[in-house]
């Protein structure tokens, strides 16, 4: 795979500046993007749908003004966006991106397969959960904002036996903004419109995620996509001893061991892309960030997309935003970086208005507890946490230990991953499939740089440690892939077969057409008694 390491170079641009640097007639064509083109373009993915939230689903006298403070923070974020920790702007040539008309053809290509296959608008046969997320953007085209439901208009008989109830209405209650411009079109041109466009704009947070590594990692090569695809623990080799050895507590391919799940990335793409792309996003962001300043709002807003997130990022915003990458000359200039109205408008802001929302609905976070009180053997957690780390952890830790364990965001990020299971919440756990998120993004961007290295033809070993090294890390590539290509099986198979698509199992929230999601919908996506929660008593929309 051939890569061009082009961004941000800053011995090549003085070269080229001063005229000591021919163009050879075979380098490719690129065009050269400011660092703040593309530095606004991730946070006006992220932003969009968040004004969107704000005009359709608040009331107007709430929603207007959180629109302008909003835009006055990404305006401000922008404009600072090129200025170091002391406020002193940096030179183009160490910031402006040179993108091979190549790569942009060949990223925008691959983001719209990865969407296209991962099932997003379901246009092929499509793994968990897209019931669910189908029926969510059919209630939001549907239905007035904020959406609301009565019991009354369920007609399957199981489902009305099940809920017990004829009349009263509950509150839509979840994660949802990532739909929002699709269901603002479908409102305007139907479904399959809002469909389509969600499936755009998915593939357009792809393609920004493609660009951003490639920023942080300061080379164009497609194994960016290659690692933002498959990237996964090694859970290939618990299955192939569980193939062996009869195991009890199996549950799922990366579900070897009970409460504990770290997921691979195209799993990810396959069921949650609301919250996998912008949390990739926000990392790459963080990584690509030259000052603290507008953090509250560029890691603050994750807590809209997904907050069982929030609980892995917090460790390396932390680390961010008082490690050496941003410290400033003194105690005070760093003090005031961190707590910049930016910052704490921001933060505080999306906090209470997304923080009182997702309170709406306690029972979606009902099932929590320490994860050793939900084995059948409380003393069998050891073993299985031991065997879970070095099993989703530590392959890559070693791998990347050497060139980053100065970095007090890799140390985060692994203290991260290593404290997150210990805590489960819901049945599934989704704070370790979700909370571990943003420090196994960080690992893949990392990856990506590793191994587009040691393929480098002039980075090949030529002693037998170096080539070991080398064996070893393409190893633990070739093992990662092993469960998305099982996925890959699996989708394409049931293509091939034929096998009927459960797309439309729920079809609505408000009239669920198969009753075996009747209780997970009412317990996930319901707020009971919502008229007295504190986010539809003073923020929601009339």
């Amino acid at each position: 795979m051939k890569e061009v390491k082009q961004i941000g170079d800053s011995s090549k641009a003085k070269a080229a500046k001063a005229g000591s640097h021919k163009k050879s007639s075979r380098e490719p064509k690129c065009i050269t993007i400011p660092f703040a083109w593309l530095y606004t373009s991730l946070i006006l993915f992220l932003t969009i749908p968040l004004f969107m939230f704000f005009l359709g689903y608040l009331k107007l006298a709430v929603g207007i003004p959180l629109l302008f403070i909003f835009a006055g923070v990404v305006l401000f974020a922008v404009s600072d966006c090129l200025n170091d920790p002391n406020g002193t702007k940096l030179a183009k040539y160490y910031t402006d991106i040179k993108i091979p008309v190549s790569y942009i053809i060949g990223f925008a290509v691959i983001a719209l397969v990865i969407s296209f296959v991962s099932g997003v608008g379901e246009y092929i046969y499509t793994l968990q959960d897209h019931q669910f997320r189908r029926a969510i953007l059919r209630d939001l085209i549907d239905y007035d904002w904020p959406v609301i439901y009565n019991y009354s208009t369920q007609t399957n008989p199981e489902v009305i036996s099940i809920y017990g109830l004829a009349s009263g209405e509950r509150a839509f209650s979840y994660y949802f903004i990532y739909w929002m411009p699709a269901a603002l079109a479908g409102k305007m041109f139907g479904f399959g419109a809002g469909n389509f466009v969600l499936f755009l704009w998915n593939s357009i947070g792809i393609f920004l995620s493609f660009v951003a590594a490639s920023a942080v990692i300061k080379k164009f090569t497609y194994w960016v996509p290659f690692i933002f695809v498959f990237f996964s623990g090694l859970d290939a080799i618990p299955n192939l001893i569980y193939e062996l050895v009869p195991y009890s507590g199996w549950r799922w391919y990366e579900g070897y061991v009970p409460v504990m799940s770290y997921v691979s990335n195209f799993r990810e793409l396959a069921s949650v892309y609301n919250q996998i792309v912008p949390c990739f996003i926000v990392v790459a962001l963080l990584m690509l960030s030259h000052n603290t300043r507008s953090m509250g709002l560029t890691a603050g807003i994750l807590f809209a997309y997904s907050p069982w997130a929030v609980f892995g990022i917090l460790p390396m915003v932390a680390a961010y935003l008082f490690g050496n990458k941003h410290r400033t000359n003194t105690v005070t200039k760093n003090l005031t970086n961190i707590f910049s109205p930016a910052n704490i408008a921001s933060a505080l802001l999306l906090l209470v208005i997304f923080g009182s929302y997702y309170m709406s609905n306690s029972a979606a976070t009902g099932f929590k507890g320490f994860a050793w009180t939900f084995f059948d053997k409380p003393g069998m957690f050891i073993p299985a946490y031991i065997v879970f780390i070095a099993i989703e952890v530590l392959p890559f830790v070693l791998i990347l230990y050497k060139d980053h364990k100065n970095d007090p965001v890799f140390i985060a990020a692994i203290v991260a991953l290593l404290i997150i299971p210990f805590y489960q919440i819901t049945e599934m756990n989704d704070l370790a499939m979700r909370g571990s998120m943003p420090a196994l993004f960080y690992f893949c961007i990392l990856l990506m740089n590793k191994v587009s290295d040691v393929m480098d033809e002039k980075n090949t070993p030529t002693t037998r440690k170096g080539w070991l090294k080398s064996a070893a890390v393409m190893l633990t590539v070739i093992l990662m892939m092993i469960p998305t290509l099982m996925n890959l099986f699996v989708i394409f198979g049931s293509v091939i077969q034929g096998d009927p698509s459960d797309k439309e199992d729920i079809g609505s929230f408000g009239n669920i057409n198969n009753a075996k999601y009747a209780e997970v919908v009412q317990e996930q996506f319901f707020a009971e008694g919502y008229q007295d929660s504190f986010f539809y008593r003073y923020f929601a929309g009339d």
